[in-house]
């Protein structure tokens, strides 16, 4: 996709909300990354609260358990209150668990600080990624929406970093400073534009959406969204009954597989038990500091998507990170079946330790670039907004659940079989994950949510996908880039792609030639990018900062001096203007009309720009080999045309055939002198 040239600073405000926004998830997240380096506290000799190795599974389980009511409370609250208020919510049950693990004397106040801890972590989770899809426009919501994870990944390299320096009460003091921070620094962002269009507050919506895009223009886009919302008000009823409606079925779909394939990686429970495998190699280093760098290189990895998603678009980082994702966990099934069956020396700082460990990188940046990432730009834009929140809550729960699943069964199954046997499960679920993913998964890259709502609708027939493992549906398939005319339009009209400054196609190279996105007729799906958008390039004019009306008034006005040429970039002529005075005026009269017909233009060879779109003159000539259509009235050159009958001439037609003489001889003669003079005066 081309990027369109924009302005400096334009989503300035909209990564700073973002940023706020998610900075949600670092207080939230950290309450996960805090049993890392609190369960050995308080199974240490100097534990405040001594624990048994039960009670401690139990800590890091009772955050899953208390982020299954989390998602609930955001589809009954996100509505009615609105996304800005239940976000600034989700601290307060953060803020009081820190509060009672730091004065805590006994398990049970534990246990009660872990669910409300994950009731905050859910809650947070579920109304971040509707935050960011609302304010975001089409161009950056996908990097909006990588910042989930990115932020998610920090507060565990936080954790995991302090938490091993400091005091079991010291560490919930110094954790209760994300939540704080978070109110601090989110008191400042607006609503969205959209729950205040919902609630009828027009002025307030406008106010935002201006803020947001940092421009006065937002008439377009703010029709637009008022448009989605009315659509929503007709269908608010029972949201659960329109997300399994079949006009979300594969919107739903979608959910389902992205939950699914994002934990059946096994990644938390490779996280959660990070220490325990690492313990196994016998490498220069700790198990503790394997993971700190594993946590330093996650980071690094969820970085990366956000300068990409934009720009490469959904479905290659998917399929790209699922791949690197099996190869990754392959490698450490390998490895372990080996080493379970004796195969590999059992000597300390054998070569072959760096191997699995090698691995699980592998595995932690090909996750981090598609699988950890992508599944939160899509969860924002696959919904209608009237059901959004359900499926927030539905995507969250899922993931609760199957988060909780596979931890307590990981360790299950490696303490009953082995470590390898979870390692080919999780390859094998990663397998099916890439394979449907390439069958499902639509490409939403640079679509606005119009468009996008569009697609989802038209494949109603995706959950047979999910069985049979091949599309069902009855679109055609082919290479948009060979469609005829009347099949597509082009650009496509839902789409800002006409850069309202030089009024030309956003892109357009000295070539005179920009890449724009089309859309297909309806029953067409582009075998690139597996929905009915395309790129293709089209015509346009470069310009390069020469304004057509500056130009000529300068001609008017102050052409005998020469500034018209100074401006076009003719210094020569313009000093040749300046020294005669144009001339004695007749050299600008000359250029009045060469730059009002637009003969003399700027010396780099750009085009005018022109304030509204489509006034470029475009000088059509004909040669020897053009076809002139032959036309059916008197102003053909036929002569035979214009004969009633072989004996009689019309007056009319003896009229037309005069006419028609004296254009062309005049049009001969003015196309000679616009040459000969366009070709002295440059």
């Amino acid at each position: 996709m081309m990027t369109p040239t924009t302005r400096r600073g334009q989503y300035r405000n909209e990564y700073l909300a973002a940023l706020a926004a998610t900075s949600s998830l670092v207080a939230s997240v950290a309450c996960a990354g805090w049993s890392s380096p609190a369960i050995p506290m308080l199974r240490g000799p100097d534990s405040p609260i001594p624990i048994t190795a039960d009670e401690g599974s139990w800590i890091v389980s009772l955050l899953s358990i208390g982020a299954l009511f989390g998602p609930i409370a955001c589809g009954l609250l996100v509505d009615r209150y609105g996304r800005w208020k239940v976000l600034m919510g989700s601290a307060l049950p953060i803020v009081t668990g820190w509060v009672m693990i730091a004065f805590a004397q006994s398990i049970g106040v534990l246990y009660a600080a872990r669910l409300l801890h994950g009731f905050g972590y859910g809650l947070a989770y579920s109304v971040t990624p509707i935050y960011l899809g609302e304010i975001s426009s089409d161009a950056v919501r996908g990097s909006t929406g990588v910042l989930v994870t990115v932020m998610a990944k920090l507060a565990f390299l936080l954790q995991y970093s302090i938490g091993p320096y400091v005091g079991f009460r010291a560490l919930a003091w110094i954790s209760l400073a994300f939540p704080a921070l978070f109110c601090v620094v989110f008191a400042w962002m607006p609503e969205t534009p959209y729950y205040l269009l919902a609630r009828g507050d027009d002025q307030a919506a406008a106010s935002s959406l201006r803020w947001l895009r940092r421009d006065e223009a937002i008439i377009s886009e703010l029709g637009r969204m008022r448009k989605l919302v009315e659509h929503s008000k007709q269908t608010t009823s029972n949201p659960l009954g329109q997300l399994f409606a079949p006009t979300n079925r594969k919107s739903l779909l979608i959910i389902l597989l992205l939950s699914l394939g994002m934990q059946l990686t096994g990644i938390n429970a490779i996280l959660g038990y990070s220490q325990t495998i690492f313990s196994r190699l016998a490498l220069p280093l700790s198990a503790a500091e394997l993971s700190i760098v594993l946590a330093l290189v996650q980071l690094g990895s969820v970085m990366l998507p956000t300068f990409l998603v934009d720009r490469t678009g959904r479905r290659p980082l998917l399929l790209i990170s699922t791949a690197g994702s099996f190869v990754g966990l392959t490698t450490c099934a390998v490895y372990f079946t080996l080493d379970n069956a004796g195969e590999l020396s059992p000597e300390p700082g054998a070569a072959h330790g760096w191997i699995p460990f090698v691995a699980v990188l592998v595995f932690i940046v090909s996750f981090a670039v598609g699988l950890a990432t992508v599944p939160f730009a899509i969860l924002g834009e696959v919904f209608p907004k009237h059901i959004k929140a359900m499926a927030n809550t539905v995507f969250a729960v899922i993931t609760s659940a199957v988060v909780f699943s596979v931890v307590k069964l990981f360790q299950v199954i490696s303490d009953g079989a082995g470590t390898y046997v979870s390692f080919w499960i999780f390859a094998g679920c990663t397998a099916v994950t890439g394979v449907l993913i390439y069958y499902i998964i639509p490409e939403t890259k640079g679509q606005s949510f119009e468009r996008i709502q569009e697609i989802m609708q038209r494949a109603i027939a995706g959950l047979l996908v999910l069985v049979s493992l091949l599309p069902t549906s009855q679109e055609a398939e082919i290479d948009c880039n060979s469609l005829r005319m009347g099949q597509f339009l082009c650009p496509d009209p839902s789409l800002r792609q006409i850069d309202p400054r030089t009024q030309q196609l956003y892109g357009c190279t000295k070539e005179n030639k920009a890449r724009v996105w089309c859309i297909a007729a309806d029953g067409i799906v582009c075998s690139e990018t597996k929905n009915a958008s395309f790129t293709r390039e089209l015509p346009c004019k470069w310009t390069n900062g020469y304004h057509f009306d500056t130009a000529l008034l300068l001609s008017v006005f102050l052409g005998m001096f020469g500034a018209d040429r100074f401006y076009l970039g003719y210094p020569a002529l313009g000093l040749l203007k300046f020294c005669t005075l144009g001339f004695m005026f007749l050299g600008q009269l000359v250029d009045v009309i060469l730059i009002a017909t637009q003969v003399v233009g700027p010396a780099d060879g750009s085009a005018y720009i022109i304030p509204y779109y489509g006034p470029v003159i475009t000088v059509v000539r004909s040669d020897n080999w053009t076809y002139r259509l032959p036309q059916d009235n008197c102003f053909a050159v036929s002569l035979t045309t214009c004969l009633p009958s072989p004996a009689r001439l019309s007056c009319a037609c003896i009229d037309a055939i005069a006419i028609a003489v004296v254009r062309q001889f005049a049009n001969r003669i003015y196309d000679a002198l616009l040459a000969a003079i366009g070709h002295n005066w440059e």
